[in-house]
């Protein structure tokens, strides 16, 4: 009897077509830069300057990008759901992120802009579209990783991924931006626009930290925490040496960008983490790979920190450390009859009349005095009260604060909890919080409506912006802190809704992660998407979710999700 030979090679697995949806969220969309110039409409806002066009390169055409990817993802869920519906997975496990796409859609109905709701605005371009297309592509994800190879493609497809957002990093470490060099700048301008801004565009951050193509370091931080966790488990759980060497150099990678955003809510996620990785995979492999592990990452943070003083003259720790700004200015009224002050304890009422021989001082400890100046045939009441000017103006009805744009405004008393002086921590996030905190009352069943924080925020707490923020006509675009913003903005049933399912999503990760053993790349991928997420929840305390990292977040959920389905 003849006797078939064996070659011992594997069948091969051809690439699945339905990945590319994902790959291209997880890889392309991170570069997706192009300077777009809009009018986001704030100019009739009293605290805001007659001007509201604004150029960007970073929100404006990734969220079209998004929305074509989301278009393709339709398509594909609506073929399957007519051709294969008893192949497809239950969908249970999404019921919450559709109530939540339903508050979302019901406060952008209902919202004073619509334009905004539906289709983003201002920095963010995060509209309904958006946010439900966010739950839309993690059940996509869900439904498609199916097979072993689909999770060693999107490994692969990581992989090749942070190889050039790696060199981005690495080049602003050396404080050299690649859109300020001109033949960057003519890729990613229409024509138009760089014959008006060519050469002069400079971003925020050039020279300071690293920010990636992600606008700003706090993004690029949960960016890298998120791909960090992944490159960690297959570090620890590779089972060949040059796997094992390759995670490794990634992790490292990683890591030390991740240092160079100079963000400290990084380090509370890396925190959260290591402790949930120690529970798991002391259950999982044994507890001497996770111990070694975490004890060289804590030599490598404490190496760090040495370098950062030696070199970096204790950046890192300088950003830790929050400056507290004076309280003494306690409140500014504009009233009928003049300008309430109240200062250092002391409280005094002002008038132009009182000014009107010159220059005055002010019963106030410290360099305080107000003066009058002839402003395009206007008196301005000047008022200095130590680093901070204000200028008053007076009309038939009464005294208005006078605007850096030019604009009269009331100073009134603005709702505020009362965090004793300490507002100035987390870089002035807590000041945010206080004004925020009192707002959540007006937006228990339906929110403002997507993109229109910036709008219902008290733009025209001046005081509060000149002592926090040092600068009084600073706009306050995001709350800082995802589950605030999200109650603001499509209400507190919305919230509700998707903290059921990331507990949803937690529980069934961390029971399926106890018992896995991570021999398999699905195991693996899922296991460090799942850690993955649990870093971008704990980073969104202090950050919003933005179209930079909650895409990615969504994938990574999904995948973490069909990883412990099979």
């Amino acid at each position: 009897m003849m006797k078939t030979k064996n070659t011992g090679k594997k069948k091969k697995q051809h690439f699945n077509d339905l990945l590319l949806p994902i790959v291209v969220v997880l890889c392309l969309m991170p570069f997706v830069l192009y300077l777009a110039e809009y009018d986001y409409g704030y100019s009739g806002y009293l605290w805001h300057s007659d001007n509201s066009i604004m150029q960007e390169f970073y929100a404006y055409y990734r969220s079209i990008f998004f929305l074509v990817i989301l278009f393709f993802v339709l398509v594909v869920l609506a073929f399957r759901f007519a051709i294969d519906r008893e192949n497809m997975r239950p969908v249970k496990l999404f019921w919450p992120l559709l109530a939540y796409s339903v508050f979302a859609f019901l406060s952008s109905v209902c919202s004073a802009n619509r334009t905004a709701a539906f289709r983003g605005n201002y920095v963010s371009f995060q509209g309904f579209f958006v946010l439900a297309g966010y739950c839309l592509m993690a059940y996509y994800t869900y439904e498609t990783m199916r097979r072993e190879s689909d999770y060693k493609s999107i490994m692969h497809a990581v992989m090749v991924m942070f190889v050039p957002m790696s060199i981005i990093g690495w080049l602003q470490v050396g404080k050299l931006d690649l859109l300020n060099l001109e033949w960057v700048q003519k890729m990613l301008m229409p024509d138009a626009l760089y014959e008006i801004y060519g050469g002069i565009v400079e971003d925020t951050f050039t020279g300071n930290n690293v920010f990636l193509t992600l606008y700003n370091p706090n993004y690029a931080a949960i960016f890298l925490v998120m791909f960090s966790c992944v490159f960690l488990i297959q570090f620890l759980a590779a089972q060949e040496k040059r796997e094992k060497m390759i995670a490794a150099v990634f992790l490292a990678d990683a890591l030390l960008l991740c240092w160079f955003t100079y963000t400290r809510a990084a380090l509370a996620a890396f925190a959260v983490t290591v402790v949930l990785l120690i529970v798991i995979m002391g259950k999982t492999r044994g507890g001497k790979p996770v111990f070694y592990t975490v004890l060289s990452g804590t030599a490598l943070l404490v190496l760090l920190f040495v370098v950062d003083a030696a070199i970096f003259d204790g950046k890192f720790v300088g950003r830790m450390i929050d400056e507290p700004k004076s309280d003494k200015l306690e409140s500014v009224l504009t009233t009928e009859n003049g300008v309430e002050i109240i200062y250092d304890g002391t409280s005094c009422v002002l008038t132009i009349d009182d000014a009107a021989a010159g220059e005055i001082g002010l019963p106030f400890s410290g360099e305080c005095y107000a003066d009058l100046l002839d402003w395009d045939g206007e008196e301005l009441l000047i008022v200095q009260l130590d680093d901070i000017s204000l200028q008053f103006v007076k009309r038939e009805d009464g005294y208005y604060y006078y605007t850096e744009w030019g604009k009269a405004d009331r100073m009134a008393e603005i709702p505020a909890a009362d965090f004793h002086g300490y507002e100035y921590l987390g870089s002035g996030r807590l000041y945010i919080w206080s004004r925020v905190l009192p707002m959540l009352k007006d937006y228990l069943f339906l929110g403002s409506g997507p993109d229109t924080f910036a709008e219902v925020f008290p733009q025209n707490d001046y005081i509060g912006k000149a002592v926090y923020a040092e600068n009084p006509g600073r706009i306050m675009e995001g709350a800082h802190n995802d589950y605030l913003m999200r109650w603001v903005q499509t209400g507190f049933l919305s919230l509700l809704a998707l903290l059921i399912f990331y507990g949803i999503f937690l529980k069934k990760c961390f029971t399926y992660y106890r018992k896995c053993r991570l021999d398999t790349m699905q195991e693996r991928l899922g296991f460090g998407c799942f850690l993955g997420c649990v870093g971008y929840l704990v980073c969104s305390f202090f950050s919003d979710g933005m179209l930079y990292t909650t895409p990615i977040f969504y994938v990574f959920a999904g995948i973490a999700l069909a990883a412990g389905t099979d």
